[in-house]
Formats: C-alpha cells, sequence, structure tokens
C-alpha cells in the first residue's frame, strides 16, 4: 500500500475512534489537511478522496487485525 494512502486511513481511523471533543476537533482537522495533501498530489477533489477512505477503512481495519481475531469480522 502507498504509505501516503496508509496515513490517510491511520488519520481516518484515529478521527473515528476519538469521542467528541477537543482531541477529536484536532484530529479532524489532520485528517482533512492529509486529504488536502492527498487531493493536491494526486489530482483527485478531496469529496472523492473522503468517499473512498470511508469505503476501504473496514477493509483497511480488517486486514491489520492481530492474529488470532477473526478477518470476517463484521462480513457475517
Amino acid at each position: 500500500m502507498k504509505p501516503e494512502l496508509e496515513a490517510l486511513l491511520k488519520a481516518y481511523d484515529l478521527f473515528k475512534q476519538t469521542p467528541d471533543g477537543p482531541e477529536a476537533t484536532r484530529l479532524s482537522a489532520i485528517y482533512e489537511a492529509k486529504l488536502e495533501e492527498a487531493s493536491l498530489n494526486t489530482g483527485l477533489n478531496r469529496e472523492t478522496l473522503r468517499n473512498a477512505v470511508s469505503k476501504f477503512h473496514q477493509r483497511w481495519v480488517r486486514a491489520n487485525l492481530p492474529s488470532g481475531f477473526p478477518k470476517k469480522l463484521g462480513f457475517e
């Protein structure tokens, strides 16, 4: 996986896991900055990137589960 895409997925993951509050606001700003950077580097608009990240996030999480966790988690 490209490092830029992985960084975007990690930023999204941190943002999604953080409860509302100042930390969530800070992580949202980091995620949006990474979206903007990726948009400039790839030529894709931010909305397209945002949709792609949200679509592939669950798959990425499952692929990065520690051994012992069922890889079909959430597919049933």
